[in-house]
C-alpha cells in the first residue's frame, strides 16, 4: 500500500504546472496598409456613433421602459344661444352637453333638431318617397309596413311625425351660436406599477385650471385637417389643461364653421413620458386628432327622446331630439422609464459585439478585393504540412521493416536447422 501511495506522489510531483495552466492567445499580424486601416477605423467609428449617439442618447437605451394606460376625465361648461324664427333661446352646459358627465368622453352640441309630440300611428314616411300604384318601392315588413304607397310616400307604423331635417313643419332646427366658446377642463393620471408601484403622475389634483390661449408662441402647432397636433405646455408644473371647443378644433386642423352642421369626432390623447426615478414632476403632452375622416360617414350625431302623456290614460307621446356636435374621446397613454444597470450593460456588450464587423470587413477587403490579396494571404493564412501523406510514409517504412525482420527470422531458422 505504501508503495502505491509513493508512486502516486511521484507522479503528482512530476507534473509540469506551467504546461497545465498555460495561457493561449491569438497571434496578430500588423498589416501596413492605409486602406485597410481606414476601413477598419471608419467602421469602428460608425459602430461607436451608433451605440453612443443613437442607442444611448437618442433612444435612451440606458433605461428600462413600461407602457401603460391611465385615466382621463373632463368637465364642460359654458353658455350660448340660438335664434329660430326670430325667437332667441339660451343654451347652457346642461342643455348642450349630453350626458353631462361621462368617463373618458365628452360631447358638446352644435345643431339640435326637435321633433315634438310624436305618437305611434300609421304615417307617410317623408324619408321614403314612392310612386302611387307602383309595387316594390316600399318595404313590406309586417306588422310595421305592408308595402303601401300613399300620397307619394311609403306608409309605415311607428312614431309620427317622423324626423326629417328638411321638414320645417314638424321639426324645429336650433343652431347654437358660438358653441365653440364652451370650455373643457381636461385632466388625466397614469402610473407605471412594474417600475414603481407607489408613484402616480396626475393632473387631476389641480385646484385651478391653466388656461390655453390660441395663437402664435403658445406651444400649439396647427396642422392640416385630420392630422395630429401637439401642445407642449408652459412647463412641467403647470401644463395647460383648459381649452375651448374652438381651440381643440384648431389643434385638429379644422374650424367650428366647418363642423357646425355635421358635427365631428376628436381624439384627445394625453401622452406621458416620465422618469419614475426622477424627483421632478412629469407633465403630459396633448395630441388632438380628428377621427371622422371617412367622407361617407363624416360627422357625429345621436338621438334621444323625452316621453310623457298629455292626459291621464292618453297616448304615449315623445319629443325627439336629434343632436349634431363635437364628440371628444379622451384617453391617457404613456411610457415610464427608469435608469437600469442591466440595460446599460446589455447595450455596451452589444456595441462591443458589433466591433468585430470592422475586422471582418478589413479582412474581406484584404483577402479578396485588394490587388495584393495573394501576398496578404500568405501572412494571414499559415499552411501546415499534409500529415496524411506523412502517415502513409510511416506505414510504408514500418512495412519494409517488418518484411526485413521476417527475412532475418527465416534466415536464422535455416541456420539453426543446418
Amino acid at each position: 500500500m505504501s508503495a502505491f501511495f509513493g508512486s502516486l506522489y511521484r507522479q503528482f510531483t512530476s507534473l509540469d504546472l506551467d504546461e497545465i495552466f498555460s495561457y493561449q492567445t491569438t497571434k496578430e499580424v500588423r498589416m501596413l496598409d492605409r486602406r485597410l486601416g481606414m476601413v477598419c477605423w471608419v467602421i469602428r467609428a460608425i459602430v461607436i456613433f451608433y451605440v453612443v449617439g443613437y442607442v444611448f442618447i437618442l433612444r435612451e437605451g440606458y433605461t428600462e421602459t413600461e407602457k401603460s394606460v391611465g385615466h382621463a376625465i373632463s368637465t364642460v361648461n359654458g353658455t350660448t344661444y340660438s335664434t329660430t324664427s326670430g325667437v332667441t333661446r339660451p343654451w347652457d352646459h346642461i342643455d348642450a352637453v349630453q350626458p353631462a358627465l361621462e368617463n373618458g368622453a365628452a360631447f358638446v352640441a352644435t345643431t339640435v333638431f326637435l321633433t315634438p309630440g310624436q305618437t305611434v300611428n300609421n304615417y307617410s314616411n317623408p324619408n321614403y318617397p314612392c310612386t302611387t300604384g307602383k309595387s316594390g318601392e316600399c318595404p313590406n315588413d309586417p306588422p310595421l309596413s305592408y308595402g303601401v304607397c300613399s300620397s307619394g310616400f311609403c306608409q309605415e307604423y311607428g312614431w309620427q311625425p317622423a324626423f326629417s331635417s328638411n321638414d320645417a313643419t314638424h321639426t324645429t332646427k336650433y343652431t347654437l351660436e358660438h358653441a365653440d366658446d364652451f370650455g373643457v377642463w381636461l385632466r388625466s393620471s397614469i402610473s407605471f406599477p412594474s417600475l414603481d408601484e407607489t408613484r402616480v403622475f396626475s393632473t387631476i389634483g389641480a385646484q385651478t385650471v391653466t388656461r390655453y390661449a390660441g395663437g402664435s408662441g403658445d406651444g400649439a402647432t396647427v396642422v392640416q385637417q385630420g392630422s395630429t397636433s401637439t401642445t407642449l405646455g408652459d412647463g412641467v408644473t403647470a401644463p395647460p389643461d383648459f381649452y375651448t371647443i374652438g381651440e381643440l378644433l384648431s389643434l385638429a386642423g379644422t374650424s367650428y364653421d366647418t363642423i357646425t352642421a355635421t358635427g365631428c369626432t376628436l381624439g384627445v390623447t394625453f401622452t406621458w413620458t416620465c422618469f419614475v426615478d426622477s424627483a421632478s414632476d412629469c407633465a403630459p403632452q396633448l395630441h388632438v386628432e380628428r377621427l371622422d375622416l371617412n367622407e361617407r360617414r363624416r360627422g357625429f350625431s345621436y338621438q334621444y327622446a323625452n316621453y310623457y302623456r298629455l292626459e291621464s290614460g292618453g297616448a304615449d307621446t315623445r319629443d325627439l331630439n336629434t343632436v349634431y356636435g363635437v364628440r371628444l374621446l379622451i384617453s391617457s397613454l404613456g411610457q415610464g422609464k427608469r435608469i437600469s444597470l442591466s440595460a446599460i450593460m446589455l447595450q455596451i456588450s452589444s456595441g462591443i459585439a458589433l466591433l468585430w464587423l470592422a475586422g471582418a470587413a478589413a479582412d474581406f477587403l484584404m483577402l479578396y478585393i485588394l490587388p495584393e490579396a495573394k501576398h496578404y494571404r500568405t501572412y494571414k493564412q499559415e499552411r501546415t504540412p499534409d500529415f496524411s501523406d506523412l502517415r502513409n510514409k510511416i506505414a510504408e517504412v514500418e512495412g519494409e521493416k517488418k518484411k526485413l525482420r521476417d527475412r532475418k527470422n527465416r534466415f536464422a531458422a535455416k541456420l539453426d536447422e543446418s
